[in-house]
């Protein structure tokens, strides 16, 4: 075992992995901003207090929290997740125009066991818009995510829907939380398993078997015939027409065969009280790689309002995703497009020359900064898959003819530094 290791939980990124992780932020970012959503960054140390309060992340969740007194003897906390500050952020800038919306790609730490797509410091992608009960932003958010997920090559995903207020009516019982807590386990541990928790919940076998005779109906069409029959409640009416209202606004951004509604949807988190959405990889290991959903009454529990402040969001596990895109893509080593290779000593000005003037053009350049001997100069920039490599002797500036290589194919072509500039383009951009 080596001295110094990383903390558990938490990774080192080396270039290939940096690189894939970096274009996939590039790729979200782009769609976050083309839906109109403008970053806001708020801190990794928040007081311990605004995770820990019965409005936030709930009881639950707070044995998961990275805490600790600072020197000052403050009790502060790592970001648990990045929806808990901007409710914060948000109660402490009511200026702010409404409708407010903002995304973050951030880290977030949690004490959770380690598993495939899971760790204990991690990086989430989110997307609020705060300041209006319309569902019109909820199904934004939502084929927002859907559209980001797409652009990073996923096809077979599909995005699960559900309403807290249909669950509220539903599920008659007093400790409807921890109920809805339990339910939300049903992907990871099974029915037969959720039905023994919620026997622990003291929730009698004819309640269960009633709970699950809804949450099991499939088929977008046969759970709202159902719903129709069997919520009596105005929240429950409520909710079921915030539901038809989400998919009838969804079905003009995408194909119907991208949604579901999913009545065992629960999400874990107490804030949520309206739409809940997760959306889920065809790969059944790897979980759900994004969700979120309605919170309407935190934010004016941090502004000490009596008046809520809607909002509705969703979050990307960005670390679930890259996951997924390493199955399917080759890892680049290095960002360099081009190895400007230097035959002698005597072709080192030459070749900082040469580079710069690649550099200001856009290219990403490298050079021999070792004296290695021309093969070996080669053999690292074959080491590090580096497309293409061009070779500086001094013939070559003499005649202002230079040996282009194409390292994937082998080939050679001779060119002027400006004909190089318009091959590159075509090859590299």
């Amino acid at each position: 075992m080596a001295k110094f290791q990383t903390v558990k939980g938490m990774r080192d990124f080396l270039p290939e992995d940096a690189i894939l992780r970096d274009k996939a932020f590039t790729i979200i970012k782009n769609v976050f901003e083309r839906f109109g959503f403008s970053p806001a960054i708020t801190p990794s140390l928040e007081y311990y207090e605004v995770f820990a309060n019965k409005f936030s992340i709930g009881q639950e969740n707070l044995k998961n929290i990275y805490s600790f007194d600072d020197k000052s003897g403050r009790k502060l906390a790592l970001r648990f997740d990045q929806t808990v500050p901007l409710a914060r952020l948000i109660a402490c800038n009511p200026q702010l125009p409404k409708p407010f919306k903002r995304y973050e790609i951030s880290r977030v730490w949690r004490y959770e066991e380690i598993k495939r797509g899971r760790y204990r410091e991690f990086w989430q992608c989110d997307i609020d818009t705060i300041g209006t009960k319309s569902m019109a932003a909820d199904a934004e958010i939502i084929a927002c995510a859907l559209q980001a997920l797409i652009e990073l090559g996923f096809n077979d995903i599909k995005i699960k829907i559900n309403n807290r207020k249909i669950l509220n009516d539903i599920i008659e019982v007093e400790n409807k939380n921890d109920v809805l807590r339990v339910i939300d386990k049903l992907d990871k541990i099974g029915e037969s398993n959720v039905k023994k928790e919620l026997q622990k919940l003291n929730i009698d076998k004819k309640q269960i078997q009633k709970i699950f005779d809804v949450i099991s109906i499939k088929g977008n069409e046969k759970v709202l015939a159902k719903l129709e029959s069997i919520v009596k409640t105005d929240e429950g009416k409520n909710g079921l027409n915030e539901l038809k209202e989400v998919i009838e606004i969804l079905k003009c951004y995408f194909d119907e065969k991208y949604f579901e509604i999913d009545l065992s949807l629960a999400r874990g988190l107490d804030y949520y009280t309206s739409t809940i959405f997760e959306i889920v990889s065809g790969d059944k290991s790897i979980g759900s790689i994004a969700g979120g959903g309605r919170y309407d009454k935190m934010i004016s529990k941090f502004a000490e309002s009596k008046e809520d402040i809607p909002a509705v969001g969703i979050a990307l596990g960005i670390e679930r995703i890259i996951e997924l895109i390493k199955l399917k893509n080759d890892k680049k080593k290095t960002v360099t497009q081009i190895f400007v290779a230097s035959v002698s000593d005597e072709n080192k000005k030459d070749v900082i020359k040469i580079a710069k003037d690649l550099r200001q053009k856009g290219f990403k350049v490298e050079t021999d900064i070792s004296g290695r001997k021309l093969s070996k100069q080669l053999e690292y920039a074959n080491s590090l898959s580096i497309p293409f490599c061009l070779i500086v002797g001094s013939e070559e500036v003499k005649k202002g003819v230079y040996k282009l290589k194409d390292m994937g194919k082998g080939k050679e072509i001779d060119c002027s530094l400006d004909e190089i500039v318009n091959v590159l383009k075509d090859r590299i951009f």
